[in-house]
């Protein structure tokens, strides 16, 4: 259960919403990353260690910064590394449910972020995390590899679900989750990148999936010269929106790429 405390000085904090009605975000923006590149501190042996994870949540913080959003923004906390446990990601009172905007920085795989190897850092079961289960989290972004991977594809961490078993209990509130269907690439302008996406969103009124997509292909793929980039995202109404291969020239498409949408329950917001 969310701290009344909490709840109360967010209430409290509503005269500051007028204020906002001119941007897509709300009165809210209180937001939390996660960043994993020191795999073997959390034991590790087998999937290599990062080097800008750190630095792109980092430049996700600083583009919201930049943006100087006249309504109520909060960092609320930057774990790192071994701070980045599955008890903080997982279950309905999970901490993740505290912010309204989660981002991550780290491997993927089918059972979403991969925080290590240890099982202390493990999710093993997509259906153990509550995205907004009964708190505010309204969107999640990750730069990270393979998370709408479905099992058929997935190699290291296969989830044993069907693609509606796997996902229709992380919409319990969360509006949008935004990563990749194949791979992704750390680089160092992801101040850059997050100011593309805060921009096209925000200020620019691009729909969420739309702004993530040409963010990550000007920034990720064009400006990087990187092959096989797959952006892609879920909601609550369709799965796998604007999903696409981009330019593979290097790497043969998956079997089944294509754009999907997959009519469930719910619309998104904002």
């Amino acid at each position: 259960m969310r701290s009344i405390y909490s709840t109360i000085i967010r209430s409290a904090l509503l005269v500051l919403a007028i204020t906002c009605c001119g941007y897509t975000v709300p009165p809210f923006l209180w937001y939390a990353t996660h960043s994993v590149e020191g795999y073997s501190l959390t034991g590790c042996h087998y999937f290599i260690n990062l080097f800008y994870c750190h630095e792109e949540a980092n430049g996700f913080s600083n583009a919201i910064i930049s943006l100087n959003l006249p309504c109520n923004v909060r960092y609320v906390y930057n774990r790192r590394d071994t701070e980045c446990t599955a008890a903080r990601w997982t279950g309905m009172d999970a901490e993740i449910n505290g912010v309204d905007f989660l981002f991550y920085s780290g491997h993927g795989c089918g059972t979403g972020p991969y925080l290590g190897c240890d099982p202390a850092y493990q999710i093993t079961n997509w259906s153990d995390i509550r995205f907004g289960g009964s708190g505010y989290l309204k969107w999640v972004q990750a730069a990270a590899c393979n998370w709408f991977i479905p099992d058929e594809m997935d190699e290291g961490c296969p989830t044993g679900m069907s693609v509606f078993q796997r996902w229709t209990n992380s919409f319990q509130g969360v509006h949008i989750i935004q990563g990749h269907r194949a791979a992704t690439y750390e680089h160092f302008n992801y101040d850059s990148m997050s100011i593309e996406f805060w921009n096209r969103w925000v200020c620019w009124n691009d729909i969420i999936y739309y702004a993530w997509r040409d963010a990550q292909i000007k920034w990720v793929y064009e400006r990087t010269s990187n092959r096989g980039l797959q952006p892609a995202s879920a909601t609550p109404t369709h799965y796998y929106l604007c999903e696409l291969w981009q330019d593979a020239t290097d790497a043969l498409a998956p079997t089944g790429m294509g754009y999907l949408a997959w009519a469930t329950v719910g619309s998104p917001e904002y």
